[in-house]
């Protein structure tokens, strides 16, 4: 195990959820237009489901970790592209913020242990 994947799953789920919520309510503070409202909405309820999703490690309503794994992914690199391609379209805020969110998310999904073991580093066992 890397000691640099240190945060838990339930950990993971919980920090989803708050970039989510970032993603919903920021957009409107910052007075971003109507497009980036619109995809700060849509994605941060997606975070936000899939963090729900993953505060239990099994029963109804639960994701397998290895799906996790590639959700977290795809939403970083998801919200990157929409950076991109805001500030293709001239909108030097939102392409910030998109990028900022985006950066975070995928420094969650590159420290996040999608296992369900110990976290405890292997030198010290």
């Amino acid at each position: 195990m890397s000691l640099f994947r240190l945060v838990s799953p339930g950990l993971r789920a919980g920090l989803l959820v708050a970039v989510g919520s970032v993603l919903l309510a920021v957009p409107f503070a910052l007075g971003l237009s109507v497009a980036a409202i619109v995809v700060g909405v849509g994605v941060g309820i997606l975070a936000i489901g899939l963090g729900l999703a993953g505060t239990a490690s099994e029963g109804r309503g639960t994701l397998p970790l290895s799906a996790h794994a590639a959700y977290d992914l795809g939403l970083a690199i998801g919200l990157l592209f929409a950076a991109v391609a805001f500030g293709a379209g001239g909108e030097a805020g939102a392409a910030l913020f998109f990028f900022v969110v985006g950066l975070v998310q995928l420094t969650l999904s590159a420290v996040t242990r999608y296992s369900a073991g110990p976290a405890t580093p292997s030198f010290l066992q």
